[in-house]
């Protein structure tokens, strides 16, 4: 660790911010009161065009409170259904995903619409009836409330399996389900119910985050608005966790490439970093000292109790969007109208080659797009992120064979992407499809229309892309990783 990053360091309640010195930015932040703006929930601050949607978003930043009145009701909720052991959040589930695997909790997280692992929990009835579902998607909602009826479930037995966030729904509401308001960010009821029933202190998260909070008013030891600082001087950033077991980095790549439409690439060192890199450690109680190494660029280190990360990266992302100019609150693209493709360019084995370059096999189109590759390269893989997992070595072997970062996300750029670089996305065959209930379409339908989404908006901003659909999940894999390798060499 060099004596620059031991040199400046803002601390409250326990989290530190290493390494983010003071600056002309802090400096000119302080002196027009942006930090009590902000923690004051001032909507103006990213301009006219997007107070509309700060109004709604900025709720994050005292959500730890409406969490905090939650308490009791999910404290009931959870001695109601304490023979419910298998936990499943549907939909966005970033936060309580990285709570869950933080704390060693078993918890799933269906946030896309991939029918696969829903198949495999349809598929397995005892599992079904020790399941409490967490719904925050209807489509999904729709799909598990027909599973119950079938069976043979009555509507009030049936509805003693959910726990519905948000507006009530009727069906569910009259078989009395349990209907809990539901707050944006990070310490909202999408993450305090699912983490609660999956075994977690919720509590704990909220004092730590109570605790932490009246430091983001503060223009000094305001270790939020540090990072903030060193994030909007980064045009590319890499998270490394410090081996204290926090498990954020895919909840943080989302707020980082969302808000800021930066480069955001998970590694496992520092000296991963490429030399315009900023590099940011992320962690526990763990001194900074013990677990960083030189990195090639600046570097910060951001320490501190789960519940005051939860306040603190979001509170650094809007103060780096209003320091860049940017709308950290702007919308994502939506589902395409006509999900199906034109015809593959090419194919190879199990993969189909969508591509607007002159290649004529796998590795050719991917050298192609590694090619055009400017500041990133965004993979997307709408997979099953359990029985696919193995796509995600792909990210470390394009990022070796381009010498520029390569970021992975399950699904939809729509949760947390930027609109510039240049971008792969992976669809695949699906098994077993289910069916909405009520609807013509299945959630394979579902998934692959928001994937043309996404192809239809990059095409509209003019982006790099190469799209791969594998008509054989596991052997498409394979193929993919296998022509990346021949890249490095």
């Amino acid at each position: 660790m060099t004596d620059d990053l031991l040199a400046g360091v803002e601390a409250a309640a326990g989290f530190a911010v290493h390494g983010s010195p003071a600056t002309a930015s802090r400096r000119e932040l302080v002196a027009h009161g942006v930090p009590g703006l902000l923690a004051g929930k001032d909507p103006t601050l990213w301009g006219p065009a997007a107070e509309g949607r700060a109004l709604d978003r900025l709720r994050f930043l005292d959500a730890y409170r409406g969490g905090a009145e939650l308490l009791p009701l999910i404290a009931e909720l959870h001695e109601e259904l304490g023979d419910l052991s298998n936990v499943v959040l549907t939909g966005p589930g970033r936060a309580a995903g990285a709570v869950a695997r933080t704390l060693g909790r078993p918890l799933t997280v269906l946030d896309d619409p991939d029918p696969h692992p829903v198949r495999a929990l349809l598929d397995d009835p005892a599992l079904l009836r020790r399941t409490v579902v967490v719904l925050a998607d209807e489509v999904l909602g729709s799909v598990l409330w027909q599973a119950y009826r079938d069976l043979g479930l009555t509507a009030a037995e049936a509805g003693r399996h959910f726990v519905v966030l948000g507006g009530p729904l009727p069906e569910l509401e009259a078989a009395g389900a349990v209907t809990v308001p539901a707050e944006p960010g990070a310490l909202g009821a999408a993450t305090l119910v699912p983490a609660a029933f999956a075994g977690v202190d919720v509590a704990e998260l909220i004092d730590q985050a109570e605790l932490f909070a009246p430091s983001l008013a503060a223009d000094d030891d305001n270790p939020a608005l540090a990072l903030g600082v060193a994030l909007a001087a980064a045009e590319r950033i890499l998270l490394v966790p410090d081996g204290s077991g926090l498990e954020l980095g895919e909840w943080a790549a989302d707020l980082l490439t969302g808000g800021l439409g930066l480069p955001v690439t998970i590694a496992g060192t520092p000296q991963d970093a490429p030399g315009d890199a900023l590099t940011v450690t992320y962690g526990g109680s763990l001194a900074p000292a013990a677990v960083l190494a030189d990195a090639a660029g600046p570097m910060v280190a951001v320490n501190g109790p789960l519940g005051a990360h939860f306040l603190a990266w979001p509170y650094a992302v809007a103060i780096a969007a209003h320091v860049r100019g940017v709308d950290p609150f702007r919308d994502f693209p939506a589902e395409a109208a006509d999900p199906a493709p034109a015809a593959p360019s090419f194919v190879e084995g199990a993969v189909e080659i969508f591509t607007t370059g002159s290649a004529t096999d796998l590795a050719g189109a991917l050298r192609e797009l590694l090619a055009e590759v400017d500041d990133q390269l965004r993979i997307h893989a709408f997979l099953d992120r359990t029985g696919d997992a193995e796509v995600t070595r792909l990210g470390p072997l394009l990022s070796a064979a381009s010498g520029r970062p390569a970021g992975f996300g399950w699904g939809s750029y729509h949760r947390g992407g930027p609109l510039h670089g240049s971008f792969l996305q992976i669809t695949g065959a699906v098994t077993g499809d289910v069916a909405v209930p009520g609807q013509e379409r299945t959630l394979g339908g579902l998934q692959a229309a928001r994937a043309a989404g996404d192809r239809q908006a990059l095409a509209g901003r003019g982006r790099p892309l190469l799209h791969l659909h594998l008509t054989d999940r596991p052997g498409g894999i394979r193929q993919v990783l296998t022509a990346a390798e021949m890249l490095r060499h």
